[in-house]
C-alpha cells in the first residue's frame, strides 16, 4: 500500500567519520521522491469523499511524479501543469505514467495560477502542494520515522521550495513535541523565505524555485523558529559528487543542498543530524555533467 510506505535512514559515516550524521532516503520512495507521501494522503481522503477523480497538479516535476504515481494506484486521472524547462528525466517519467502535460512559460507561481484556473474550468481537484493540508500532512510521517529511526535526533535538515515539506514537518512536531530543531535550505541563487539583498539568478536546484513566497509559510517559519539558510551553487555540486563517490547515492541538486549545508555547518549543529534526501529524479548524464563540473572546480 502506498499509504504504508517507509524509507530507511542511513548513517553517512564515509562522509562524516567524526560526526553523527544520517540521511533520510526519500529518494527511494515510489516515484523517486518524497512527494508520493502527500499524494497518498490526499488520494486516500478523496477516495473516501467520493468526489472528483481528476487531479490538476502544478509542479516543477517531483510533485507531479508523486501525484501521478499515486493517481495510477488509486484510479484517478491527472493533468500536470509544468514549466517548459522541466527536466528531461521528469518529463519522460510523467509521459510514461500517462499524464497529460500542459507546459507553460514561467516558474512556480505561474504554475499555481494556471493550475487553479484549469481546475475551475475542468471541475478537477486543484492540488496545492504547499498549502493544502490534505497533501502536506502526508509529510508528517517523514518526521515520525526520523524521530523513531534516529534516536535522539537534534537537527533535521531539509530543502525548502514552496514550503509544503516544511509545513508537514512543523505540523508533526507541533502535535508530537520532540527536541528536534528544523533547518531549511534554499539555493543562494534563488532565495524565497531566507533574508537576501542580492538579485536572483538561475540555480541547478531548480525544483526549489518559487517566485512569490506564501505568507502562510512565512508565518509558520516565524512561529516555529525555523532557520532558513542559503547554500551556494558550488557547494551543491560538490555535495552531489561527494554523495555518489563516498556513499554511492545519486540524488538531484534539490536534495543534495541539505548535505552541502551540513558539510559547511557540521561543527555548529547539535547531533545527531539527519538530512532529508528528497528525490533522485535527474537524468544520469545531467548528474555526470554536474559532478564533473565539481571535480574541475
Amino acid at each position: 500500500m502506498l499509504s504504508l510506505m517507509q524509507t530507511p535512514s542511513i548513517r553517512l559515516s564515509n562522509l562524516f567519520p567524526r560526526h553523527d550524521v544520517y540521511a533520510k532516503c526519500e529518494f527511494l520512495a515510489p516515484s523517486g521522491c518524497f512527494k508520493i507521501r502527500g499524494a497518498a494522503h490526499l488520494l486516500n481522503h478523496l477516495r473516501r469523499d467520493g468526489g472528483t477523480r481528476q487531479l490538476i497538479v502544478p509542479s516543477m516535476g517531483n510533485t507531479a511524479l508523486g501525484a501521478a504515481t499515486g493517481a495510477q494506484a488509486f484510479g484517478f486521472s491527472m493533468t500536470g501543469v509544468v514549466p517548459q524547462t522541466i527536466a528531461r528525466a521528469k518529463d519522460e517519467k510523467l509521459r510514461a505514467l500517462g499524464v497529460e502535460l500542459i507546459k507553460i512559460a514561467g516558474g512556480g507561481s505561474d504554475l499555481l495560477r494556471c493550475a487553479t484556473d484549469l481546475a475551475k474550468e475542468r471541475g478537477g481537484y486543484f492540488v496545492h502542494p504547499h498549502l493544502d493540508p490534505l497533501w502536506t500532512d502526508g509529510y508528517q510521517s517523514i518526521a515520525a520515522e526520523v524521530v523513531r529511526d534516529v534516536p535522539g535526533c537534534r537537527s533535521l535538515v531539509f530543502p525548502v521550495g514552496g514550503g509544503g515539506l516544511l509545513m508537514g514537518l512543523l505540523a508533526y512536531l507541533q502535535n508530537n513535541p520532540a527536541p528536534v530543531r528544523l533547518f531549511g535550505c534554499e539555493p543562494y541563487n534563488y532565495p524565497k523565505y531566507a533574508r537576501f539583498d542580492h538579485t536572483r539568478s538561475s540555480t541547478i536546484a531548480d525544483g526549489l524555485i518559487l517566485e512569490t513566497p506564501h505568507p502562510q509559510v512565512q508565518q509558520a517559519i516565524a512561529d516555529g523558529g525555523v532557520a532558513i539558510s542559503l547554500v551556494p551553487e558550488a557547494d551543491i555540486r560538490t555535495a552531489l559528487k561527494d554523495l555518489v563517490e563516498a556513499q554511492a547515492v545519486v540524488v538531484e541538486p534539490s536534495s543534495a543542498i541539505t548535505l552541502a549545508f551540513v558539510k559547511a555547518r557540521a561543527d555548529e549543529l547539535e547531533e545527531p543530524i539527519c538530512v532529508i534526501l528528497t528525490g533522485e529524479n535527474i537524468a544520469r548524464e545531467d548528474h555526470r555533467r554536474l559532478i564533473s563540473a565539481a571535480r574541475d572546480a
